[in-house]
């Protein structure tokens, strides 16, 4: 099991991660003829390129990961610190060493609790020579970092998923809540859901969902018949459901709504579903529709939930990265994880074709995209917002199936 003290180890400059140079020799071949009494001819040497050399002399690319590796979301940072590591290993194990024009090190920076610690181990990271930054987490500390690292010239590719912060050269790498609200609107839209009611938490993110959900519904010519935005407690959450179900009984036939849109995961979206089964309204008689808050194998256990459908990225490419960090790490990763193994092989690859000890920003923001190991197909935009092809998926007793496959390019 490769350990991450052995590859912090590596990444630190005190020996490079590189894959051993191997060399295969033909069997000498035999001539069974006895008209001739010449020596066997001995195949010539067949060398199998090297991957993961790096080139003496190649400029070294400092990368800082700015993760919450203490506090009480240090379960998640350290789990993003180990995801990044193995992207380091694992893309220097797999290119071709004739391909290396630089050496990584990565620089893991640990942010804490509040935007203040951010700062400050970011500007750690940039007196280090990182050229590069990777996180933070939360918007409230790129935002507290962006005009330190602009100044320095130094990108960000964030982990955040608030276009808010997002402007040239500071980039949001998290899954967007309104490219999954335009996703899953388009979808059931075509599949004849016209009217849709909300229920929503009354915070940025709920907000966010409602606007966008009026404006997808609104252009084609569908309905947001009713919404609902509630204060996290099981109390305001039954006030909340109580008014849906009134507003739904009180409609002729043709108005009531077709499906409910509930903008909350974990164990609230638990509080949700058992308020509203406490009601007149039939659950077997109304589409779920959610966001990516539904990406979680607890979710697929609630019975009330079989049926529904939200966006995700494609699950087959993240099966085989759990898979891969379980098996290296034992334990299973955080859903996020994915998103530090991605951000962290764009940019080691990205700075390894880089000769000049710069990560190309022309480069990084190419408008075909790339194809990410663990979350498919995604692009970066010149003004900061990231764009991502989704999958639709549906929620089954046995977990989650693909009723809409992701698209394949972003060619319209």
């Amino acid at each position: 099991m490769m350990k991450r003290s052995f590859l912090l180890l590596a990444l630190s400059g005190m020996c490079l991660l590189t894959a051993c140079s191997y060399t295969q020799q033909k069997r000498p071949s035999t001539n069974n003829s006895t008209t001739t009494s010449a020596p066997p001819i001995m195949a010539e040497e067949e060398r199998i390129p090297s991957k993961g050399v790096v080139p003496a002399g190649a400029p070294i690319i400092k990368i800082a990961l700015l993760v919450p590796m203490s506090g009480e979301s240090a379960a998640v940072g350290n789990a993003m610190l180990d995801a990044a590591t193995l992207a380091v290993h694992n893309n220097y194990g797999n290119t071709l060493s004739d391909q290396i024009k630089s050496q990584i090190v990565l620089l893991p920076k640990d942010t804490g609790n509040t935007p203040a610690d951010s700062v400050r181990v970011a500007k750690q990271a940039i007196e280090q020579g990182a050229k590069f930054m990777i996180g933070p987490l939360f918007s409230q500390s790129v935002t507290a970092i962006a005009p330190m690292a602009k100044e320095a010239g130094v990108t960000m590719l964030t982990f955040s998923n608030n276009k808010a912060v997002a402007s040239d050269g500071v980039y949001t790498f998290g899954f967007l809540p309104e490219q999954q609200v335009e996703r899953i609107a388009e979808y059931a839209f075509l599949h004849n859901i016209q009217r849709v009611a909300v229920l929503a938490p009354n915070d940025a993110y709920g907000e966010k969902v409602l606007e966008t959900l009026k404006r997808e519904f609104g252009r084609r010519g569908g309905l947001i018949a009713h919404n609902e935005l509630y204060a996290p407690s099981p109390a305001n959450i039954d006030a909340a459901v109580s008014r849906l179900a009134a507003a739904y009984g009180n409609a002729q036939d043709t108005r009531k709504f077709q499906a409910i849109f509930i903008a909350d995961g974990g164990y609230q979206l638990k509080n949700i579903l058992a308020s509203i089964q406490k009601t007149s309204i039939d659950l077997s008689k109304i589409q779920l529709l959610g966001t990516g808050l539904w990406d979680d194998p607890e979710v697929a256990k609630i019975l009330a939930m079989t049926g529904a459908w939200f966006p995700s990225a494609p699950p087959a490419p993240y099966a085989k990265f759990e898979q891969h960090f379980t098996t290296v790490y034992g334990y299973k990763p955080v859903r996020l994880a994915s998103l530090a193994y991605d951000a962290t092989m764009l940019a080691t690859t990205l700075a390894m074709a880089s000769p000049d000890g710069f990560i190309n920003k022309a480069a990084l923001t190419d408008p075909q995209g790339y194809v990410g190991t663990a979350n498919s197909l995604y692009r970066l935009r010149q003004d900061g917002t990231s764009e991502r092809k989704l999958a639709i998926l549906e929620i089954t007793p046995g977990g989650f199936t693909v009723i809409d496959p992701a698209p394949k390019s972003f060619e319209k």
